[in-house]
């Protein structure tokens, strides 16, 4: 047995390729087969490293909260709508995660994607220390002045509580495309409650990129790798709590009475 073919949650016996798949072989385009693993591991580090980019680059620039809240949804949007049908468009730690608990992930993609994303971080951070130099934060996260590390913590993690239920939300009914427009403005939406409070990473990597290349390291870094992936899986929770009420009647034996 490979790891290509190991489940995250055995228990799962649904269908474990759950990749959207492009229409391949006809005439309007050159691809003769659906994308392979390599393919949708290079979405994922170009997407992080574009999201770094772009959203921290516009960080970096100042502090014009809607400016920033902005640039995280648009760069969102169009991320999930050009990559979203190869890799599923995830581009965080806390995304992957919460699908390997969905049990539809094969070790080897989730290793993969994970390793990808960080690699795509540190690219995206390296091309803002070039675009900014080393006297720069490189728009990383950081908690405000009155901030409590508790506070900074419950918006990452609230905020990306509600993400998560929208993703699963969204894309259980929608294709990728369909569901880039409403994740983009949760996105809006949460930067546009926690960017000045917190920095809003919303994102293990849209903060472990910037961080590395500004050497830009606080105790309290830790709210944006624990309260991004805490959210998720809660996210998860929920959405799948959701289903179980929508479904209920259908496993209830007493429903016709």
């Amino acid at each position: 047995m490979s790891l290509s073919t190991i489940r995250i949650n055995p228990g799962d016996t649904s269908s474990l390729d759950h990749f959207p798949k492009l229409v391949v072989g006809g005439p309007e385009n050159e691809f003769v087969q659906p994308a392979p693993l390599r393919v949708r591991l290079l979405c994922e580090l170009i997407g992080t490293c574009l999201f770094i980019f772009f959203g921290a680059g516009c960080a970096a620039k100042g502090h014009d909260l809607l400016t920033v809240s902005l640039a995280h949804a648009l760069v969102t949007v169009w991320l999930v709508y050009v990559f979203g049908p190869v890799s599923g468009g995830h581009f965080n730690a806390g995304a992957t995660i919460a699908f390997a608990v969905n049990g539809k992930m094969k070790i080897v993609e989730i290793i993969g994607y994970l390793v990808s994303q960080a690699i795509g971080a540190l690219i995206g951070g390296a091309l803002l220390l070039a675009l900014y130099g080393s006297d720069n934060t490189l728009g990383t996260p950081a908690l405000s002045p009155g901030v409590t590390v508790w506070r900074g913590f419950l918006i990452e993690f609230i905020c990306t509580t509600i993400l998560s239920f929208v993703i699963f939300f969204t894309t259980s009914y929608n294709t990728q495309k369909e569901a880039a427009i409403p994740i983009g403005l949760v996105v809006f939406s949460s930067f546009l409650l926690g960017a000045d409070r917190d920095g809003s990473a919303l994102n293990p990597w849209r903060w472990l990129g910037p961080a590395v290349f500004s050497h830009t390291y606080k105790s309290e870094a830790w709210i944006y790798t624990v309260g991004p992936i805490g959210g998720f899986l809660l996210g998860y929770v929920l959405f799948r709590i959701y289903k179980a009420i929508w479904n209920w009647n259908a496993d209830n034996q007493f429903h016709r009475m």
